[in-house]
């Protein structure tokens, strides 16, 4: 809800407006401030385009594109979305777009506006006729596209951003390094693994049964399924008293078996909703809301009797249409009484069978090492720092060629950390996301470091098999070793010592 209001695009001049302050009101929490998240400006080149340009005879419009630092993502729609330009007129914000080069690589940095005041006395003007043809849709969630006037809007922006984003897609590609085949297939070996560890991390934690026990039991049980231990009676002076039983873990009384999940345009995948039965009991009804975009089908409304792993489970089928766009991040919530859980959906561009599909190397000297984009699947490792540098010097002077550096095994290992550590740490804020609101810190120190907690508990499950896959074997047989370049100890000497 919070990112609905603070992005919404028809609320943004009201949130720009430095006279008018927006408050959000929730139920159970404080009055909040709202104010809109502002893409952070490219240092280098903040401003690509700013000029105004001619739609028709009469009708002008201020285009202003600007790049921004980072990567910006569709967003949970394209009504709340930060990249784009934003089309005004006006007092109002009518939608963004980016014409024909919606889904391009090169427009995913780039925001800005586009002003044309004209837009607005059109529209007054159609209102007052007897058949009106209105250049904003009636509910105002953005222009009609059938209006002549925003056909030729949308060309002309076209005509705009058509070499800008040829240009950055251009620069992208030029900084990318290529590797050898054989850096590439161990790739794929190693991005599996990774993705099964993916895999894991997000199925809800749980499998076995609701209450586990802490050690193996010392006789078989009896008739009645519980455990008959014999008294002991050669030393009945020293009884020693019981260990206490570990706490239960934590359930929540709702929750989605995996979560977030990957989907592309028009595909089709199953979810499971269980229950907890001591806070939401068999026979509760199940509501399910989702975002447009989605299609959701329950094979029961109902919550059944728990079964073996003691929780009650309801099975569907969810379905992102085709018309949704690779990069929205769409939101399913499911009620049962008073409790609610929510399954967050990412569409995708690519066909990979997992999270993360490719390792790309550029040849940036960044501030990160190392960036995860989960609407692409491809980890960034920016490999112009100072620590390749050096060490891709050392791999030349080995007698490795450049575009063979990857296979010296000190380079190779810097490069897998980078690229593991920005993929874990995307993980640990998407698993903090699921913990339940009163289990989740809210002070940003405790929450930074639950943050890295999950980086490093992810880390110590996945890591060592992990490092195996993305390495070749003989590492792991004793077979890498330093060979030390020999110095001579003694001096040439200029002049004989017999003479």
């Amino acid at each position: 809800m919070r990112a609905l209001v603070s992005q919404l695009v028809q609320l943004r001049p009201i949130i720009e407006d430095p006279c008018r302050e927006l408050y959000l009101d929730l139920p159970g929490a404080p009055l909040e401030l709202v104010s809109y998240p502002a893409p952070e400006p490219d240092p280098e080149r903040p401003v690509l385009f700013d000029d105004e340009i001619d739609i028709t005879p009469g009708v002008t419009a201020r285009i202003t594109v600007r790049r921004a630092g980072e990567a910006l993502t569709v967003g949970f729609s394209r009504a709340t979305r930060r990249g784009g330009l934003t089309i005004r007129s006006g007092r109002a914000a009518h939608e963004t777009t980016l014409a024909g080069c919606e889904g391009r690589a090169g427009a995913r940095h780039l925001y800005g506006e586009v002003v044309c005041e004209q837009i607005e006395a059109l529209q007054r003007r159609a209102l007052d006729a007897p058949r009106p043809e209105l250049v904003v849709k009636v509910d105002r969630s953005g222009l009609n596209e059938h209006h002549p006037l925003v056909q030729k809007l949308y060309a002309a922006i076209d005509r705009v951003l058509k070499p800008i984003v040829a240009e950055e897609e251009r620069r992208a590609s030029a900084h990318l390094i290529g590797t050898a085949r054989a850096i590439t297939a161990r790739d794929q070996v190693g991005l599996r693994a990774l993705n099964d560890a993916l895999k894991a991390a997000f199925d809800h934690p749980g499998s076995s049964g609701r209450e586990p026990g802490s050690a193996p039991a010392s006789a078989a049980p009896d008739e009645h399924g519980s455990e008959t231990v014999e008294p002991d009676d050669s030393d009945e002076t020293n009884e020693r008293e019981p260990a206490e039983p570990p706490p239960p873990p934590v359930v929540a009384a709702l929750f989605f078996k995996q979560s977030p999940i990957r989907m592309h345009p028009g595909e089709q995948r199953t979810i499971t909703i269980h229950a907890n039965p001591d806070q939401v009991p068999a026979g509760t009804q199940l509501q399910v809301d989702s975002d447009p975009g989605l299609s959701l089908s329950l094979r029961s409304n109902e919550f059944s009797q728990p079964g073996a792993r003691g929780l009650s489970a309801i099975a569907g089928s969810i379905r992102a249409k085709v018309t949704v766009e690779p990069g929205s991040r769409l939101i399913v919530t499911a009620t049962a009484g008073e409790h609610q859980a929510q399954l967050e959906v990412v569409i995708v561009r690519h066909r990979a069978s997992g999270w993360v599909r490719e390792i790309a190397r550029k040849d940036e000297n960044q501030l990160i090492e190392a960036e995860f984009d989960p609407e692409t699947g491809i980890v960034t490792v920016y490999e112009g720092r100072r620590e390749f540098r050096e060490l891709e010097r050392a791999a030349r002077r080995g007698g490795f060629s450049k575009k063979r550096v990857a296979e010296y095994v000190p380079y190779r290992m810097l490069e897998v950390e980078a690229a593991a550590n920005a993929v874990y740490a995307w993980a640990a804020h998407q698993i903090l996301a699921r913990w339940l609101p009163e289990e989740r810190p809210t002070d940003p120190v405790e929450y930074a470091a639950a943050v890295q907690h999950e980086h490093q508990a992810l880390r110590h499950r996945a890591h060592h098999k992990l490092m195996q896959a993305f390495h070749e074997p003989e590492i792991y047989d004793g077979t890498v070793t330093i060979k030390r370049a020999r110095r001579s100890d003694s001096q040439l000497q200029l002049v004989d010592s017999e003479t």
